[in-house]
């Protein structure tokens, strides 16, 4: 899609030249302007995110309407200059905290505000979300805000990465860690293997059977709740060893490097390694970690991404995971997110 395009489908907000006044005046203005066109209430929720995480007060702007209603009026000349001295003040405050960055302040929205800081907004409206950011880019470069304007194609083409990304991690916060992640996880170490009881059943089969007699879950609706240990033992054979043992396990940041083809045990191979995030590269010293997901799970996996989980070792060399917190975007800025 070229420039022409993208400002076709902008937001047909009436605006004036914005030469003289500062960015977060001109950002805060036509904010309003788009929020007065929306109609639903999830996309004015979504634009209300927005703003707050670009400094941009849709709910409590720099000005209020009693003085942005005098302003650029005949005799409120005063008053003009006082409003543009209240959003280039504030402006500068803001400055102090580093450059303007529109390309980190997108990650860090379409990453960590949209999953932990604003999980109101559900994963069913993720795709609302992005559809929202990219019309409220498109209304910024419709109104000649140049900073956005001369790098729209290349926002563009982040908010249609973001989107993909985001309904791939929200699906994989359902699926993770799969069935053979989870029979390792009864089997050998693990938050499954902590809740085995007699009888051959996982605790959480046994709790589902008092549930209906009125006793209490113990696990979330999200882990598996039909595998047997017989069931467990059926999914690793053949690519565990018999005698293995568990001689390692931590909590740690897992960077998906490639997801290769389906082999003959229906599992996917995918290569990985520990992410050091403070320094947003891989950990020095430590080997490659091979994991190994079902095809439905695989299929959003998406190199790049970072997934917080337990890891573990077995003594036949063989790594999978467990109590996963988290799936991270390829574009997540991880250095300002602290682990746990």
């Amino acid at each position: 899609m070229d420039i022409d395009e993208i400002l076709v489908q902008s937001s047909a907000i009436d605006t004036h030249d914005f030469a003289d006044e500062p960015l977060l005046m001109r950002v805060e203005r036509v904010t309003a302007a788009l929020n007065r066109e929306l109609e639903d209430t999830v996309e004015k929720r979504c634009l209300e995110i927005t703003s707050f995480a670009a400094n941009a007060g849709l709910i409590r702007p720099v000005a209020t309407k009693k003085e942005l209603k005098k302003y650029r009026k005949d005799g409120e000349e005063q008053a003009t200059r006082d409003i543009i001295l209240k959003y280039r003040l504030r402006e500068e405050q803001l400055l102090q905290s580093g450059p303007l960055d529109i390309p980190w302040g997108l990650k860090w929205l379409l990453s960590y505000v949209v999953l932990i800081d604003s999980p109101v907004i559900g994963p069913g409206n993720m795709e609302k979300m992005t559809s929202v950011v990219q019309r409220w880019l498109n209304a910024m470069a419709s109104a000649d805000i140049y900073e956005v304007k001369d790098r729209l194609e290349d926002l563009t083409k982040f908010v249609d990465c973001a989107r993909e990304e985001l309904l791939a991690s929200c699906a994989l916060a359902k699926q993770l860690p799969g069935m053979f992640n989870s029979a390792c996880s009864l089997l050998y170490a693990g938050a499954l293997r902590s809740l085995y009881v007699d009888k051959g059943l996982p605790k959480w089969v046994l709790a589902d059977r008092r549930n209906s007699e009125g006793g209490e879950r113990l696990m979330p609706d999200h882990m598996v709740q039909d595998l047997s240990i017989e069931q467990a033992r059926q999914l690793v054979s053949g690519i565990v060893a018999d005698d293995a043992q568990c001689t390692r396990s931590r909590p740690v940041d897992i960077l998906v490097r490639s997801v290769g083809v389906c082999g003959d045990d229906g599992l996917h191979m995918v290569s990985a390694c520990v992410f050091d995030r403070q320094n947003m590269a891989a950990v020095e010293g430590e080997d490659p970690i091979v994991l190994r997901f079902e095809t439905d799970l695989a299929s959003n996996l998406i190199p790049g991404q970072v997934i917080e989980a337990t890891l573990y070792t077995l003594s036949d060399g063989c790594n999978y995971i467990d109590a996963v917190t988290m799936i991270w975007p390829s574009y997540s800025p991880l250095d300002y997110v602290n682990l746990y």
